[in-house]
């Protein structure tokens, strides 16, 4: 099997799943209960707690709440600061746990204000930050690393440019894409009000994710009941799933660098074989809509996007899917529905464009072999669908 498709998730690691199978076994008590077993369970999770933060470098004046994933972890940050009529802003190109949150809040009569014109290279534009004052924004909300197209709002610019232009907006990243590929840098947290994590997008396990805030921050809680977690989240915490969590940050972090320089080389591969291919093949015309060729400040080097009308995206899928091969269409969040893309639109594509693109992510698992076996396929497929999809367009 041929698996690039690590933006929507990832297999976990063989360490990472067996600590979970072992916890699993070992440490079922509720972390709650009062007697031994149960504190025993609530002392790991401390210091797993602890661990994660020393990894991630997260100072004492932030919070870290478990929860079942980068979707919770966004709504209940915005929903837990902003709703029902706190002022919002975003820069159009974010992932469907933001979008739709946002999108929400209009039936309050509280439309959050889009950034979209701004955007630039599908980052954010440092020149529409006046706008936030102007509007008295209370919360920017944006991707560290764009789940589609891979490009970097870089924190340190944003928070410093925030500073100057909107001091009164705080800033809010969604960084389920960036841990482990593009890193954290530590500075940030000084400037950060939320952020947040996933433990399936770095070989570590569903249902289990993270929000890190700044603790002089109230956040409403979105569900009731035992006031666990500051009594910001309630419920009993997962333990195995916890620990599975902290040893995937920890492998994460550590192999950052390595990571970088890995996938830089599968991305160089892959963009070079594909201009290699369209030399090949006259009727092949494609277009990078992710950057190519930039620094990691600019674009993580995981995620390749690209076009290549009038074929449609998803029969290639298919296609490489029946030789065993797997690559994305974009959110899998999104997947199911029949729309094109936003963010492919949002940056100025196409409806036929965004329909007709790919999503390649890679992960430290990735080889040049398997680079080489998508092109080869992707050609083929191509080549055999162009025909039918030609003919398609001409009667359009």
């Amino acid at each position: 099997m041929v698996y690039l498709d690590n933006a929507a998730t990832t297999p976990m690691s063989e360490e990472v799943l067996g600590r979970v199978n072992e916890s699993l076994r070992d440490y079922f008590a509720n972390s709650g209960t009062p007697y031994k077993i149960g504190l025993d369970a609530k002392g790991l999770i401390e210091k797993s707690t602890e661990s994660i933060a020393r990894y991630l470098k997260i100072p004492s004046t932030h919070r870290i709440i478990f929860t079942s994933g980068g979707t919770e972890s966004n709504n209940l940050f915005i929903k837990g600061l902003c709703f029902p009529n706190k002022k919002t802003a975003f820069l159009g190109l974010e992932h469907p746990s933001i979008s739709e949150t946002l999108a929400y809040f209009s039936q309050f009569e509280n439309e959050a204000l889009s950034l979209l014109p701004f955007q630039r290279e599908g980052r954010l534009d440092l020149t529409s930050l006046a706008k936030l004052k102007d509007n008295r924004i209370k919360l920017l909300c944006l991707s560290h690393v764009n789940n589609e197209l891979g490009t970097v709002n870089d924190p340190l610019k944003i928070i410093s440019a925030l500073a100057k232009e909107s001091p009164q907006t705080k800033l809010f990243l969604d960084g389920v894409q960036a841990i482990g590929k593009t890193g954290v840098d530590p500075e940030m947290w000084k400037g950060l009000a939320g952020y947040s994590m996933s433990g399936h997008k770095i070989q570590g396990p569903k249902g289990i994710g993270l929000l890190v805030y700044d603790s002089k921050l109230v956040l409403n809680p979105q569900m009731h009941g035992g006031k666990q977690q500051f009594g910001v989240r309630s419920g009993t915490l997962p333990l195995p799933l916890i620990l599975g969590l902290k040893t995937a940050i920890k492998h994460a972090v550590a192999q950052t660098e390595q990571t970088q320089n890995h996938l830089q080389n599968l991305c160089r591969h892959l963009t070079q074989g594909l201009q290699a291919m369209q030399d090949r093949i006259p009727e092949l015309d494609f277009n990078f809509n992710s950057l190519v060729g930039v620094d990691i400040t600019r674009q993580s080097p995981g995620i390749v996007n690209f076009s290549f009308p009038p074929v449609e995206g998803e029969v290639v899928l298919h296609h490489l899917e029946a030789k065993n091969i797997f690559v994305g269409l974009g959110s899998a969040c999104s997947a199911q529905s029949k729309e094109p893309s936003k963010i492919l639109m949002g940056i100025g594509l196409s409806e036929e464009q965004a329909r007709c693109s790919l999503r390649i992510s890679f992960s430290l698992n990735n080889t040049i072999e398997e680079v080489d076996k998508f092109l080869e396929a992707f050609g083929e497929a191509y080549q055999r669908l162009y025909p039918t999809f030609l003919q398609k367009a001409g009667h359009r």
